[in-house]
């Protein structure tokens, strides 16, 4: 968030102003005691200068007191100390000038430090007045012989730099006064538009869909209330925008197939949609998630995201009102303050699918083992020395024969049945008639129909030539006629009917056979499902044939639907558009 700078307001500017003075007066005594300072060190480091080669006699210094005294002035103080900071003269020839000097500052950066130089100001114990000291090295082939040190009393400001300091003092206080004036003056003068303007921006967001009106405008402000109305229009069409996204973003919230749900920095729910909603039962109300959700793997979800302060995905099973599984994503949004966002999707198909899927692999694998287990068996046994014995080695052929077309019928369903769509699609469309379809089909069953003295009643009330993709209409029929052939008792009786009825064909086939119980009724369509084991041994039927009738009745757009009472019969209905 963008913080707002402070305001310069009169008051802030004349505390500006103030600490400007007083830092303007700290800066000037500073540097005139600066510039004094440094006039006193020249000074003394000159009068060192000019003393240093007097000091000499060969390689030693050589100290005269008398002429030495005479040189120097009342208001000066000479010391000369050997290399190890022993004072060998003293202009003062005081008692307490005497001894070492080793530690005083100005000494040390000769002696320790190693400097040409130093100085220091202190009061001195000898003469007892505050005084500057200045010190030098005296040297001779490189070699520290001794070290000249001239003082005098510190004199500071003068009273004459002290006038000066004053006056400009007093220039400083008449500017800062004169400035803070000015300021005061513009402050009021750019007030004035306030009292117009203030009064219009407070309706204006207070009521941003009604336009505003200044009356009595200063005419020299008015190019700044014409920027303000037009930043008011700017500001009042971005309302209506927002008001417009705000429409959109609320219609695809609630008309979203996954759930969403919204937890404040407390943790309440604040926003679900309608699908959360529903999924738990539950309408929108500002409550605790725990309270709102209660449920467990729910609530630990949203617990970790908490304390991971991370995006967090899991699994989770509702059993109420219906089963959901459900995929649940919880984010973290961060801003101004801290909310969490859930987004919930809801697989239950997709497992579904996936359930679906497992099982169809599952039952290929069986199926495909039965006939491919016999034919080896039956294989291995023949080469093992049952092929000798003729009556044996032939029925084992048969036998063989038999299972390998039992595993050739049940490669074509399969095949069959895995076609997608699009696979239809790619097939010529042909122009066929049901009639001619169906009496083909019953003319290539005719054998198993007299081998079971069945009584196959056909009658048709169209003779419309639809157009078809490939032979989708074919498989329909072959595998509903070839159930009820299977599955009808022998002398009981099937019946075929073919009308057309409201912009549909309708093909309806009817047995008296073993029937289907209402249990097996809701699975009847599931790929590979049986209702008994006997039915699969007795039929070598796969569990495939209404599977793909109805696979095929929706690639074509239609439906199938199946009613039958044990031992009573079945009857399957299959309603395709024409168009």
């Amino acid at each position: 968030m963008r913080r707002h700078k402070k305001e310069l307001t009169p008051q802030l500017v004349l505390i500006l102003i103030v600490f400007l003075f007083i830092g303007g007066g700290f800066y000037t005594t500073s540097f005139f005691k600066e510039e004094v300072l440094s006039q006193q060190k020249e000074k003394l480091t000159t009068e060192i200068d000019m003393l240093t080669p007097y000091l000499f006699e060969g390689n030693k210094l050589s100290i005269d007191e008398k002429k030495l005294d005479d040189s120097i002035t009342k208001t000066e103080r000479l010391t000369i100390l050997d290399e190890n900071g022993d004072i060998q003269y003293d202009s003062t020839h005081g008692s307490l000038a005497k001894g070492t000097r080793e530690k005083r500052p100005e000494i040390r950066k000769i002696l320790e430090e190693g400097q040409q130089e130093g100085y220091a100001i202190r009061e001195s114990q000898t003469v007892d007045e505050k005084m500057i000291y200045v010190a030098k090295g005296i040297y001779h082939d490189g070699e520290l012989i001794g070290v000249l040190r001239l003082s005098e009393e510190y004199t500071e400001i003068t009273s004459s730099l002290k006038n000066f300091q004053r006056n400009i003092f007093s220039i400083l206080l008449i500017m800062a006064l004169i400035i803070v004036g000015m300021y005061v003056y513009i402050w009021r003068q750019s007030q004035k538009p306030i009292q117009f303007i203030l009064p219009i921006l407070r309706q204006a967001i207070r009521n941003p869909e009604k336009k505003q009106i200044v009356v009595d405008a200063p005419s020299e402000w008015q190019e700044l209330y014409q920027t303000v109305y037009e930043l008011m229009d700017e500001a009042s069409l971005l309302y209506y925008k927002q008001l417009q996204n705000e429409e959109k973003l609320s219609f695809l919230f609630e008309n979203l197939d996954i759930g969403i749900f919204i937890l404040d920095e407390n943790l309440d729910l604040v926003l679900a949609n309608q699908v959360t909603e529903h999924l738990f039962s539950k309408k929108k109300e500002k409550k605790n998630y725990k309270e709102w959700f209660n449920h467990q793997k729910m609530n630990q979800l949203i617990k970790t995201a908490i304390s991971q302060k991370e995006q967090v995905q899991g699994e989770i099973r509702i059993t109420n009102p219906k089963n959901h599984d459900l995929n649940v994503v919880i984010r973290l949004l961060e801003g101004d303050i801290t909310e969490y966002v859930g987004i919930i999707y809801d697989v239950t198909e997709m497992k579904q699918i996936e359930q679906v899927h497992e099982d169809f692999i599952s039952n290929i694998s069986h199926e495909l083992k039965t006939p491919t287990t016999s034919i080896i068996g039956f294989a291995e046994t023949l080469l093992a020395g049952a092929k000798d014995d003729p009556e044996i080695s032939e029925q084992f052929l048969q036998i063989i024969e038999t299972e390998g077309k039992r595993l050739l019928v049940l490669i074509q369903n399969i095949m069959t049945l895995l076609k997608t769509e699009k696979d239809i699609y790619l097939l010529d469309t042909v122009v066929s008639d049901p009639v001619t379809v169906i009496s083909e089909e019953l003319e290539r069953y005719q054998f198993k129909i007299n081998e079971k003295s069945l009584n196959v009643t056909f009658d048709s009330a169209t003779h419309t030539s639809i157009n078809l993709p490939g032979n989708a209409f074919q498989l329909i029929v072959k595998n509903l006629i070839e159930n009820a052939v299977e599955y009808t008792r022998e002398k009981d009786s099937i019946f075929i009917y073919l009308k057309e009825q409201d912009g549909e064909i309708i093909l309806t086939v009817e047995d008296t056979g073993i029937g289907i119980s209402e249990i097996d009724q809701k699975r009847i369509f599931e790929r590979f499902y049986r209702v008994s084991e006997s039915r699969q041994r007795n039929t070598g039927g796969s569990g495939l044939g209404l599977s793909i009738v109805q696979h095929y009745t929706e690639i074509l757009g239609g439906t199938v639907t199946l009613t039958s009472d044990v031992n009573e019969g079945t009857t399957v209905i299959v309603r395709l558009p024409l168009a």
